[in-house]
């Protein structure tokens, strides 16, 4: 049995099932490669079954933004009760939540191996096959963008499993890995539909395949490979999502977040989103956890008033501070109130900060009843446009200085203070600042625009200081925290080099005689 979690085994993971909502929403029994993809529908579900993976729970749809990036110098995992895990720094390659994030990542790998190898057969308009091909390809590439972010070099398997006997696997460098997952992205860039034709911001766009490269590019130039000829690259596919002049900010920051909630797709700014739906009761169960982990704090139990949620991500004394007055994101961000049993809202004190969740996804706004103590129907965005745009300007500073890129970053300050994106205004703008200094200004509007949407830890490690900002936070949670929080500079404590990387899970180590494990570990 322990066989099936090997990476070399995954094709006993090939359930295709229709979960995500540009599919009907019946469930399909387990199928076959043998006796499918003999037509679009067969092909279009199968498609669905790679796609699934971003929306679980242990995925994008919970794990990774809650769990995996939730102690950083923004965040921290507010829960008391067993001080062990990824987000304490206590764990090792036996640690549940990081072996669900390898093998699901490989599943879904396998998944679009498999799909990639039977498509060619299939009876369907060739237009919509070849758009089929890039999605995959690109979905395949995207999980080993993320594989390679958290554990370095890995085993690259770009053909099906032929048999449960064969485990064994050597890794490839994490820059073998990275040229791979460019050219999978390249190709899959020229395959794929344009956002105005598929209208959906759970599908994969071109734009989508660009501002992922973006974020590959700019992982690639940082830390640990410091390919800064990269940069340019990023700039590049940033440029193009920009110039397509197809996406634009959502004049209301809160109403990104409203829309994840209500099942809205707003693609204009949310370029890729999870395809999360329902209560989690229902015969397809593509609930996620988000707003439920990560919302703020809510001890309903009326499910038809407001939905439970634990609060287990809140703020830093660091983020609360990060922004200026007038910024309206604070306190969308970062929870001003908790709620009680009734759905009662108890407004936190104004020099109480470390008691502050994540608010960014609200239940009050879920529409789906009766509401699930633990899953909602709300969508994560994965990527959105205002991280283009700091993208951008992260790029263009690095390549060229801060002259062409002070605009991209205004855009989001803007609309950050409830202005017009594309009007001047003194109270937003930086402007004036030498490379060194925009480099910083783009890291905390970073913080400020994209906190709690997985991408912080990331960023510190990729700009190379993430194990000092760490240090900083344990100093000054020890410093500014009540003796109720002072528990949250543990986990900024115990950060060492070998944090940077997780570990290969053990069971991976037990089965695959190639594997070699990670430093320190």
């Amino acid at each position: 049995m322990k066989k099936l979690i090997s990476i070399s085994c995954l094709a006993v993971l090939m359930i295709m099932s229709s979960c995500s909502k540009f599919l009907d929403k019946k469930p399909l029994s387990t199928i076959s490669p043998n006796n499918y993809y003999k037509n679009e529908a067969e092909a279009n579900s199968a498609l669905a079954g790679i796609y699934a993976i971003c929306g679980m729970e242990f995925m994008w749809g919970g794990r990774i933004p809650i769990r995996h990036n939730a102690s950083t110098d923004e965040s921290f995992y507010s829960v008391t009760n067993q001080l062990v895990g990824v987000w304490w720094f206590n764990y090792d390659g036996s640690d549940p939540v990081v072996t669900e994030m390898w093998t699901w990542l490989y599943a879904g790998i396998e998944r679009a191996n498999m799909f990639l190898a039977n498509i060619g057969a299939t009876d369907m308009d060739a237009a919509k096959k070849t758009a089929f091909i890039g999605e995959a390809k690109f979905l395949r590439a995207w999980y080993y963008f993320t594989l390679v972010q958290y554990w370095g070099g890995v085993p690259l398997k770009t053909e099906p499993s032929s048999s449960v006997n064969n485990v064994d696997f050597a890794r490839s460098s994490a820059e073998q890995i990275y040229n791979f997952v460019e050219k999978e992205m390249k190709e899959a860039e020229g395959m794929v539909r344009d956002v105005t034709d598929i209208n959906n911001t759970e599908r994969i766009s071109k734009s989508t395949v660009r501002a992922a490269m973006a974020r590959m590019y700019l992982q690639w130039a940082g830390e640990p490979l410091k390919n800064t000829a990269k940069f340019t690259s990023a700039r590049d596919m940033a440029l193009k999502v920009v110039q397509s002049n197809v996406h634009m900010l959502n004049p209301d920051y809160r109403q990104i977040y409203i829309n994840q909630c209500q099942d809205i797709g707003e693609w204009k700014e949310c370029i890729w989103e999870t395809g999360n739906w329902g209560n989690n009761s229902d015969a397809n169960r593509i609930g996620g956890r988000i707003g439920n982990e990560n919302g703020v704090r809510c001890t309903s139990n009326n499910d038809q008033v407001i939905g439970y949620a634990y609060g287990f991500n809140s703020t830093t004394y660091k983020l609360f501070h990060l922004y200026g007055a007038g910024d309206l994101r604070r306190d969308w961000a970062i929870s001003t109130y908790t709620l009680n049993s009734s759905g009662v809202k108890a407004n936190i004190s104004a020099t109480s900060i470390y008691n502050r969740n994540c608010a960014k996804w609200r239940r009050e706004y879920e529409l789906v009843r009766p509401l699930n103590k633990n899953y909602t129907p709300t969508n994560f965005p994965i990527i959105r446009y205002a991280d283009v745009l700091l993208m951008l300007a992260e790029a263009e500073n690095e390549v060229s200085g801060p002259a062409n890129a002070e605009e991209y970053l205004n855009k989001v300050r803007r609309r950050g203070y409830g202005l017009p994106a594309d009007v001047a205004d003194a109270t937003a703008d930086l402007t004036g600042l030498g490379q060194g200094a925009f480099r910083e200004a783009i890291r905390d509007e970073r913080a400020r625009e994209l906190c709690f949407e997985g991408v912080r830890k990331m960023d510190l490690i990729r700009w190379g200081i993430y194990l000092t900002e760490m240090q900083e936070q344990a100093i000054e949670i020890k410093a500014r925290a009540s003796a109720t929080y002072q528990y949250a500079a543990l986990a900024a404590e115990r950060v060492t080099e070998r944090h940077l990387l997780y570990p290969i899970p053990a069971i991976e180590m037990s089965l695959n005689k190639l594997m070699v494990q990670n430093p320190g570990w």
